[in-house]
């Protein structure tokens, strides 16, 4: 039987996060599948930022100023994060439609979820790239993901703030009614946080220069 690539890689985990009592080798196999791409792009992204230093101190001189190549740096990141999101989800899609022949309105839900969820992941990265502890940066952002999800399936009272429970859609309210995290709170609170990562990045620099 042919299984859909994006509910097993964009999905999230699908057991009901109330109770410890299931599955739990499932329930970790699901959590890998779901950080497998989320890891692919770290990296992809750790290596254009590592080729990217070795011309940054040209960059910064044509942009004058500190604020100006930061802008530029984010919005090069954001870009590269968006490319990312479509070139995986389109191949998913391509995968489905062939071994399927179907796709289900589900399916853009869990995109928009885990899309915004991702590029958000792909701007703490680059904070992060600004320190030093930009080599650990993908191996501090998986175990966010996973320790924040845990700790949110664990405890579903918490759930809605845990930073991996938040891309999920079959841990959304979207599948889970009542019981599940709020996709609009969710969304609103990731798309604060880029914003507030950008105006960190750019203080950080200022101050550090």
């Amino acid at each position: 039987m042919n299984q859909s690539m994006i509910l097993n890689f964009f999905g999230g985990v699908s057991q009901d996060g109330s109770s410890w009592a299931v599955d739990f080798e499932k329930v970790l196999q699901e959590l890998a599948s779901w950080l497998l791409p989320i890891g692919i792009c770290l990296l992809a992204e750790g290596f254009w930022l590592e080729k990217w230093r070795k011309i940054e101190p040209l960059a910064c001189y044509r942009y004058v100023t500190v604020k100006k190549w930061w802008r530029w740096k984010f919005l090069r990141v954001l870009r590269n994060s968006v490319l990312a999101v479509v070139i995986l989800f389109i191949t998913a899609i391509a995968a489905d439609v062939v071994n399927l022949g179907e796709l289900s309105e589900e399916k853009w839900k869990m995109f928009l979820l885990w899309s915004i969820h991702l590029i958000m992941t792909m701007i703490f990265f680059l904070v992060l790239d600004l320190t030093r502890f930009r080599k650990l940066a993908p191996a501090v952002l998986l175990l966010l993901e996973g320790i924040t999800f845990l700790a949110g399936f664990s405890n579903m009272r918490i759930a809605q703030f845990m930073y991996g429970m938040w891309g999920m859609y079959f841990q959304s309210k979207w599948y889970f009614g009542e019981t599940g995290v709020s996709v609009l709170l969710s969304l609103l609170t990731e798309m604060a946080l880029i914003a507030l990562v950008y105006l960190a990045g750019r203080i950080f620099l200022e101050r550090k220069i």
